[in-house]
């Protein structure tokens, strides 16, 4: 719903503008009025005003004036513009403002009812999805370096899904690289001596290195990097289409231009990188659990300068198979740490998706005891946490279910352990839903009692919300949900029921019954009666 704001120092155009925009528009516009260029400001700087309409000539402020001030504010507000003053300067400088319309008072009701109904198109025209989506698409190419880095993150912690790393979502996020073929992965990470940087220091550092790294890798791979977690830099890497594939050359040329690399931003910089990077390629769907090596082999050299390794620097007894299963565990930790937002935020299928690869974990023979204790912790700590956080420690029904969380060892089988978290899934779908029934509940019991009590004062959808600490928007569509109507027309029909009763007592006049209902005036009362019964009031009164 729209608001707009009627501006008139005369108050009987002002009082009829308002009432016949009520009759006419009142579905889909939340009006309000000011009697001065002042007391519009006054509204404008309590809340956002979608359409202006402005008397132009009005004491101590013109409508043109008003117009001028409120662009500064709120620059989408669309302005229309009345006057009975029918010259060229006023019209220019209306347009020049950014009027969406120039009417005179002499054109009727029809003409200035059809202006506001072309602004209300305009308006609906600026948000429909396609306009909204090729804005979205718009923003995301001007900042496809920051996207590109968060997406570039989420492979390297094993939360993208791998059925959206297709060609199409990697160029669209300007990712120069292959999705159907294998990466060759670099590490680099400042040295001991320079690590202590700071944060706008380390940032310049990992900079110079960006661009020593294209200036000799760009010419004879495709490359991207990005910047993880502020202490390492990544380097993905993969032979140009021009280039035969001969993984034994990329490596000799890797090494030479990491020795190369490593030299220059030592002189450049007076800093030194260590790199680690894969003696063998490894497809999009391995990054995860390759980038867990590669800090690996950084972490056992921690100690030393400006030193390049590979996988194959693994000390002599290390079992690549308790490689691969460390770097399973490291990734399924990371997906974990999102438990606590996937459960706050009641995203069922993530949950379940996690607890369906720990319950895919807890067969693999690789796995020992100590090992799927560690993962299942992980998982059952961060569950213990939401529902302490909701109290569900103290619900009769799930409590005993919360203290069962850490305890697998009491626990017969894994699959227990499983069956446990799952059912815990339901048990915070089921406190969600509770909540939001609740909070509905609330919401509505003080709307209404309020639209009962104050059938005669302010029952703007902006009031309303304001009562129960909502966005109007959301409260429209809230109330739309729960009763079948809209609040517009919950309201009408308690006032024609109130209505109905009051005029059943001869004594009251007709305008008293109309003010106590919020009636600027009896002729409105009169039309809004009419148009709800088919009856006017006085045909009501008599023919009961």
């Amino acid at each position: 719903m729209y608001r707009m704001l009627i501006v008139d120092d005369e108050k009987l155009l002002l009082d009829g503008l308002y009432e016949l925009f009520l009759e006419s528009e009142g579905h889909r516009l939340e009006l309000y009025k000011a009697s001065s260029a002042i007391d519009a400001l006054t509204v404008m700087s309590q809340q956002r005003i979608d359409i202006l309409m402005s008397d132009i000539k009005m004491p101590k402020m013109t409508g043109l004036e008003l117009g001028d001030r409120v662009k500064q504010s709120w620059p989408e507000c669309k302005l229309i513009f009345l006057t009975g003053f029918d010259e060229f300067d006023y019209v220019h400088h209306a347009i020049n403002n950014g009027a969406q319309n120039y009417i005179l008072k002499s054109e009727g009701d029809e003409a200035i009812v059809e202006a506001v109904r072309n602004t209300v198109a305009e308006l609906d025209e600026q948000m429909a999805v396609e306009t909204l989506l090729k804005q979205a698409v718009e923003t995301q190419r001007q900042q496809a370096v920051h996207h590109r880095s968060l997406m570039l993150s989420d492979v390297l912690d094993g939360l993208q899904p791998l059925e959206e790393l297709s060609q199409t979502t990697i160029d669209l996020f300007g990712i120069r690289l292959m999705a159907n073929k294998p990466l060759i992965m670099v590490a680099a990470r400042l040295d001991l001596a320079s690590s202590a940087l700071r944060f706008s220091e380390k940032e310049l550092m990992l900079t110079a290195l960006h661009s020593v790294c294209v200036r000799y890798l760009s010419g004879y791979v495709n490359m991207m990097d990005v910047v993880y977690n502020r202490e390492y830099y990544v380097l993905f890497l993969q032979a140009q289409e021009n280039t035969p594939p001969h993984p034994e050359g990329l490596r000799t040329f890797l090494q030479g231009s990491l020795e190369t690399i490593q030299k220059t931003v030592e002189k450049s910089t007076g800093r030194t990188f260590s790199f680690a990077y894969t003696d063998n390629a490894v497809d999009w769907e391995g990054v995860a659990r390759q980038f867990t090596t590669l800090k690996a082999l950084l972490s056992q050299y921690y100690a030393e300068k400006q030193i390049i390794v590979t996988d194959k620097n693994l000390p002599y007894d290390a079992q690549s198979n308790d490689e691969e299963v460390r770097g399973f565990i490291d990734v399924f930790h990371k997906k974990a740490n999102a438990l606590d937002l996937y459960l706050e935020t009641g995203k069922r299928e993530e949950v379940q998706a996690i607890v369906a690869e720990l319950s895919m974990y807890s067969s693999w023979p690789a796995i020992d005891e100590i090992r799927y204790i560690e993962l299942y912790s992980a998982v059952a700590l961060r569950f213990l946490s939401a529902a302490n956080k909701y109290g569900l420690d103290r619900d009769p029904l799930a409590g005993p279910h919360v203290s069962k969380l850490l305890h697998s060892a009491a626990l017969p089988e894994r699959s227990d352990g499983i069956i446990l978290l799952e059912h815990m899934i339901n048990v915070f779908e089921s406190h969600h839903n509770a909540q939001s029934s609740r909070l509905r509940g609330d919401v509505l019991g003080v709307v209404h009692t309020y639209i009962e009590m104050h059938l005669d004062g302010d029952l703007s959808m902006t009031h309303l919300a304001e009562l129960v600490y909502l966005n109007p928007d959301y409260l429209s569509r809230l109330f739309k949900q729960a009763k079948g109507i809209t609040i517009s027309e919950y309201i009408a029909v308690l006032k024609i029921q109130r209505a109905k009763e009051l005029l059943s007592e001869p004594q009251l006049l007709i305008q008293d019954i109309a003010k106590s209902l919020g009636f600027t005036s009896a002729g409105y009362f009169s039309r809004f009666f009419k148009k709800e019964t088919g009856q006017t009031p006085q045909e009501f009164r008599t023919s009961g």
